[in-house]
């Protein structure tokens, strides 16, 4: 297995480059790490403040509606799926797959002038929906698994 690499927060530069680790901004419990795929942008559970369940085990997919997909591990699980830009500070027809619930929902991205992440999910239209904020992590990080 290769060594994990630290990642420490750089200075926040606004950039329509969200790639790289981001942080709910207030829970501060999982990090996501966005990045390309075949030229839409995906992210994955890259570091969890909890590695393991109560019971010791690594936390697991436990609530994923196909049973056969429960013993996947959370660490370097894909949760934003093919979100494509419209324009310089926003991404959407991506998907949001939620773990705590196993539902999936539709989504958008949004860069904010503060440098923070709206990513919102909603089932239907977006009205009806939850917006996350998301910040770049301040402390350094280390990728689970």
């Amino acid at each position: 297995m290769l060594a994990s690499p630290v990642v420490s927060a750089p200075e926040i530069i606004i950039s329509d480059d969200i790639r790289g680790p981001w942080v709910e901004s207030n829970k501060r419990k999982v990090a996501v790490w966005i990045e390309d795929c075949n030229g839409l942008l995906c992210g994955r559970i890259y570091w969890l403040k909890k590695l393991r369940s109560a019971s010791g085990h690594p936390k697991r997919d436990l609530n994923n509606p196909d049973i056969a997909l429960r013993d996947r591990p959370l660490c370097g699980l894909t949760i934003l799926n093919g979100f494509r830009r419209v324009n310089d500070n926003t991404w959407n027809a991506g998907k949001i797959y939620n773990p705590g619930d196993g539902r999936d929902f539709n989504g958008t991205i949004s860069l904010e002038n503060d440098g923070t992440l709206k990513v919102r999910g909603y089932v239907g239209i977006p009205l009806f929906g939850k917006t996350v904020e998301w910040v770049r992590p301040q402390e350094n990080i280390e990728q689970c698994g």
